[in-house]
């Protein structure tokens, strides 16, 4: 078997005859590291000086560029830099000697990885402001997805926070991204694990993630039923215990009855006795036996008094118990139904995407490219009146400085990126952007990372305010 060997693509640094060559640097870059495992070397044409490189990748990141990418790809493709940084730094070379073009970065689709390009020269570099680099480099890509343009957010807020660059920070940073990602992993030939790159394998990746979806909603659903079973259970359990704990006071309330009566006859009877004896002449042995009577009764009749109050509050704390069971219950079915509702609404999704035709072109895909020809969406602010027109199919609204389309003023409730509003083949979706005080659609909540379709003339309300939508100004 013959085993056919990876093309690499060739780019040329010439150099001048003066600049001498770090070798030891040369060295560090020529061994794999972090996912690189591009080469170079000198070599002499025609007596020029020329640096060689032979790059392992598959296009140019500006070749990228021109393609809707997706939020997990986007991840993969600055970790992958994140990490040489990181690499670069341990092995005692230099970040201003990388070479920051778009045109000389190349990605290799088995595993998302970027070729970064380092020149290992004798001779001073300007410094790079990194943060600028990948503000330029995020603004030029076009996104596939909401959640695509909400990870290139991020990554801006990042560096806005830090105008220091620590490489280590920062691929830490890129890292907690990463372990929200979704990429569909199959296994290739030898068993090789390959990652399907989401412009070819798109339909299998949302069929994957709409069916992982779909088992944790029924997953999440038959536990909540199994908690509405035993919180059910719960409440028969205190409401046998709420009866039993009324028996006894009845019972105990009988006695109490009887206990008394026996007492007044009793007291009676010595009092009679008491007259007696002093009509014998001060023989007062029967009045002291039945004094001793009255006293066992009195104390008969107390027991059973505190019997009643121990049993009375058993049968309240039981009644509390099955109040608070039964409360449970009831919140734990609207939990499962809740649920369920969203188990069968991600089983369609995969269902439809299972029998979507393959050259059939993605509805979903779609730039935050600004809206052209005819009438557009509004949003107004209730508080305020002000009006602003959604040209874009990507409309983002919260209260920070970059990276909103409607930047609301004077309401700290109000997040950062609060929520979004897209247009997608003339529908109008709401998207609540994981806020700290939500997001509302004509007084229902929607859910983080969740799309609901937006009626004309709806109520939006961010926090506490209040946006009236028209689907036309």
């Amino acid at each position: 078997m013959t085993q056919t060997l990876r093309e690499y693509k060739k780019i040329e640094y010439r150099l001048d005859q003066a600049t001498p060559i770090n070798k030891y640097e040369m060295n560090a870059y020529n061994v794999p590291f972090a996912g690189n495992t591009s080469t170079c070397k000198e070599v002499f044409v025609k007596g020029d000086r020329i640096l060689e490189y032979s790059i392992d990748g598959d296009i140019s990141f500006a070749q990228i560029a021109q393609k809707p990418v997706f939020r997990d790809e986007l991840v993969e493709y600055v970790f992958s830099i994140s990490k040489q940084l990181v690499s670069i730094i341990q092995n005692g070379l230099k970040l201003d000697k990388i070479v920051w073009d778009v045109n000389s970065m190349f990605v290799k689709f088995v595993d998302f990885s970027v070729q970064l390009l380092y020149l290992p020269l004798e001779c001073n570099f300007e410094n790079r402001n990194i943060g600028q680099f990948f503000n330029e480099l995020l603004s030029s890509l076009i996104y596939a997805h909401t959640p695509a343009i909400e990870c290139a957010n991020q990554i801006v807020d990042y560096f806005n926070d830090h105008r220091e660059f620590d490489a280590f920070h920062f691929n830490e940073f890129v890292s907690e991204l990463r372990s929200t990602s979704q990429l569909l992993i199959i296994q290739g030939e030898n068993g090789r694990s390959e990652v399907l790159t989401t412009d070819t394998n798109n339909k299998e990746m949302a069929i994957h993630k709409a069916e992982e979806a779909a088992k944790r909603a029924e997953e999440a659903r038959i536990n909540a039923e199994n908690e509405v079973k035993r919180q059910i259970e719960e409440a028969k359990y205190q409401a046998g215990v709420a009866r039993e704990a009324e028996e006894t006071r009845m019972k105990a309330e009988a006695a109490r009855v009887e206990a008394e009566i026996w007492r007044q006859r009793v007291t009676a009877e010595a009092r009679d006795y008491e007259q007696t004896a002093i009509l014998t002449a001060g023989d007062d042995s029967l009045y002291q036996s039945a004094e001793e009577e009255r006293i066992r009764a009195e104390k008969a009749s107390s027991q059973y008094a505190d019997e009643i109050r121990r049993a009375r509050e058993r049968e309240m704390h039981a009644e509390e118990a099955r109040l608070q069971a039964e409360f449970a219950a009831r919140k734990n079915a609207e939990e499962a139904k809740r649920q369920a509702d969203v188990a069968k609404r991600q089983v369609e999704e995969a269902r439809r995407l299972s029998e979507q035709v393959d050259e059939e072109p993605p509805t979903t895909l779609f730039s935050n490219r600004t809206i052209v020809g005819g009438s557009k969406p509004t949003i107004t602010r209730k508080s305020t009146g002000e009006t602003v027109q959604i040209n874009k199919q990507v409309f983002c609204i919260g209260k920070a400085d970059q990276g909103v389309d409607f930047k609301i003023t004077g309401n700290k409730s109000i997040s950062r990126r609060h929520a979004y509003i897209t247009s997608i083949n003339g529908v109008n979706y709401l998207r609540d952007n994981n806020s700290t005080n939500h997001t509302y659609l004509n007084g229902t909540q929607v859910y983080s990372n969740m799309d609901v379709i937006i009626p004309d003339n709806s109520v939006v309300r961010l926090s506490n305010e209040d946006f009236i939508f028209k689907s036309n100004s």
